[in-house]
């Protein structure tokens, strides 16, 4: 009897299940760039960038247990870092990285119903529900700070050199990011209500929710290209927020519409 393969390579096309685990890998090879992209050569940043590399490839290829490891090895390994270099800040960092790393690592695992995850459907289905209303929330008010320009008209970051700026929004500006804080709550509440409550709502499914929310972070993307004081346009930022969108989006549209060949063969 042959021995279980230590990884699987899947199959790339242009049907969602595909590009949901695309857009998977995406997000961990630009937490990869992050690490390098300004060239310090520092050995920590070649740590975070093997990490974040190898993390990436072990869910693309399904490597045993590779979810697990992710999520809790990645944060794990961020404390013991702070805790050698004395950087108290790392273990909030750390935190941060467990609530969006966790989902970005079962999600797709969970809409696509991966055997290995040793679940009955409905199980599958409450916890995918929370894990990404807990990231659609983490999107939209930490990682993109839309809850911020949208209340507060301002948002103040660091770069990666650990300098301050500031994005400033005028009247327009704002009530734009008010409309999209708006909409992707409001996606939030109809992915809550059609997905994990499994209420009717008229014609809305649960992806409707999804693509919602995603409206909601290209905004705020749209805001930090423009905005006064804004970093700018970055390739990088671009290709991560449309990774993201891929995860809210394809998530609930393949687990909760089922894909386009399992309705052909009904």
């Amino acid at each position: 009897m042959e021995g279980a393969s230590m990884f699987k390579m899947p199959t790339i096309d242009l049907s969602a299940k595909s590009l949901l685990i695309l857009s998977q890998l995406g997000v961990f090879a630009v937490f990869a760039y992050w690490a390098v992209e300004e060239g310090s050569g520092d050995n920590m940043d070649y740590v975070f960038l093997t990490m974040m590399a190898g993390a990436g490839l072990a869910l693309f290829l399904s490597v045993p247990n590779a979810r697990m490891v992710v999520t809790l090895g990645i944060p794990a390994l961020m404390v013991v870092m702070g805790l050698a270099m004395g950087e108290n800040e790392m273990m909030f960092w750390a935190v941060f990285m467990l609530l969006m790393i966790g989902p970005i690592a079962y999600m797709p695992a969970m809409a696509i119903g991966d055997p290995t995850l040793g679940l009955d459907d409905e199980s599958r289905l409450l916890r995918l529900g929370i894990l990404w209303i807990v990231f659609a929330l983490l999107m939209m008010f930490m990682m993109s700070g839309l809850g911020s320009l949208a209340m507060e008209g301002e948002l103040t970051e660091q770069e990666s050199e650990g300098e301050e700026f500031t994005i400033i929004l005028d009247s327009t500006e704002q009530t734009i990011a008010q409309g999209g804080l708006a909409v992707g709550v409001i996606g939030v509440l109809v992915f809550l209500l059609t997905a994990v409550m499994g209420r009717e709502l008229g014609p809305m499914r649960p992806w409707h929710g999804g693509a919602m929310a995603a409206v909601a972070l290209l905004i705020a993307q749209y805001l930090w290209m423009t905005a006064e004081g804004a970093p700018g346009e970055q390739t990088s930022d671009l290709f991560m927020i449309i990774c993201f969108v891929g995860i809210l989006t394809l998530t609930p549209c393949i687990a909760y519409e089922g894909s386009s060949d399992s309705s052909e063969s009904e």
